[in-house]
């Protein structure tokens, strides 16, 4: 299988790229400037604005999977997910890719969540905190949801180094404190490629 992963240098995003290698996949790992990889017969990175249409086209072409492991966070213009979702969506259409799993924080909410009281006002918090940062985890959801692809938006708590590699999920949402291990949610991400349970769905990564 060909898969291709954007935000591949981060924390979660080159894990996902090891994950991949060890399953013997055949991985594309987008990179903004930096090769952060070991040399790999299975492993091509290439350094390109994941905004560039024309250039997404190009590198998806061929791939059976796009995982997103983008991050809007330092991001000065605030639509990091967003406008990379617009220009690989029809992208994807263009060259008859159709799945693709993405990952945002576990404070975006969908039109199908139920929160609670304190789920609310954890969500209110992070808005003033971090508000392009919630808006652009939402509002790339939405472009997911009305692509007619099939999608996963796996949504995650804080993510640190500790605890156990181990994860469930769910589509409860969970609490402002919960964490879990990076390692985790790149291993939720790569699950996902063979579990159709959660197409066109935004579960949550719980410990």
């Amino acid at each position: 299988m060909k898969a291709v992963v954007f935000g591949a240098s981060g924390r979660v995003g080159s894990q996902v790229v090891n994950l991949l290698l060890e399953r013997g996949d055949s991985v594309v790992a987008v990179v903004h400037s930096r090769n952060l990889f070991e040399p790999n017969p299975n492993l091509t990175v290439v350094a390109f604005d994941v905004h560039d249409q024309v250039k997404v086209t190009e590198v998806i072409s061929g791939s059976q999977v796009i995982l997103s492991c983008l991050s809007n966070w330092g991001s000065e213009q605030g639509d990091v997910l967003t406008a990379a979702i617009r220009a690989v969506v029809p992208a994807m259409k263009k060259v008859g890719v159709r799945r693709i799993i993405s990952l945002t924080g576990n404070a975006a909410f969908t039109p199908d969540d139920k929160p609670t009281a304190l789920q609310k006002a954890n969500r209110a918090m992070l808005a003033k905190l971090a508000p392009k940062v919630l808006a652009d985890g939402e509002a790339h959801m939405a472009v997911l949801r009305a692509s007619g692809l099939d999608w996963t938006v796996l949504r995650s708590p804080v993510m640190n180094e500790l605890g156990k590699h181990t994860y469930r999920l769910s589509g409860a949402l969970s609490g402002a404190t919960a964490t879990i291990h990076r390692h985790a949610v790149a291993q939720a991400m790569v699950d996902q490629i063979d579990d159709a349970m959660w197409l066109q769905k935004t579960p949550v990564i719980w410990r």
